[in-house]
């Protein structure tokens, strides 16, 4: 009897696991209180952001100057992974990483190769996402 209860208090948190691993999208409040929100991950990745009950931007747009991408990059005591949406000189960049002494899980918006907006999920951990099971080609970021 008691394996059993063993047993099953680790049946729950990896099944938890799994479906959080495989979600089609991840989405979390940032300190501004924008919901930001990237979704269709496995087939078709968009980026929305806004209030929980209006959406200010929806990306890609449709535009040719519109792609998205996704990448890695690899830091001294840790690492992180981003998804990115291009508009014109803007990019959104979803992040998801930590590294020695600091973690970051929120957006980063540069317009051209400037920093123009960073902002932090109030929630850590909210935009975690199956890396290898989105659907976009691999890049770097040009301006790390």
């Amino acid at each position: 009897m008691k394996f059993k209860l063993i047993l099953s208090s680790f049946v729950l948190p990896l099944s938890m696991l799994a479906t959080h691993a495989q979600a089609e999208s991840v989405s979390c409040v940032l300190e501004n209180n924008k919901v930001l929100t990237v979704s269709h991950l496995h087939s078709a990745p968009t980026y929305s952001y806004g209030t929980a009950g209006k959406v200010e931007l929806t990306l890609p747009s449709g535009a040719a100057n519109s792609r998205v991408y996704k990448g890695t990059q690899m830091f001294n005591g840790g690492g992180a992974q981003y998804l990115a949406f291009t508009n014109g000189a803007y990019t959104y960049t979803v992040y998801d990483g930590m590294g020695r002494g600091w973690e970051f899980y929120g957006l980063r918006v540069y317009k051209n190769a400037d920093i123009i907006l960073e902002k932090q999920c109030k929630q850590m951990g909210g935009l975690q996402f199956d890396f290898d099971a989105v659907n976009a080609p691999e890049a770097e970021l040009p301006y790390e």
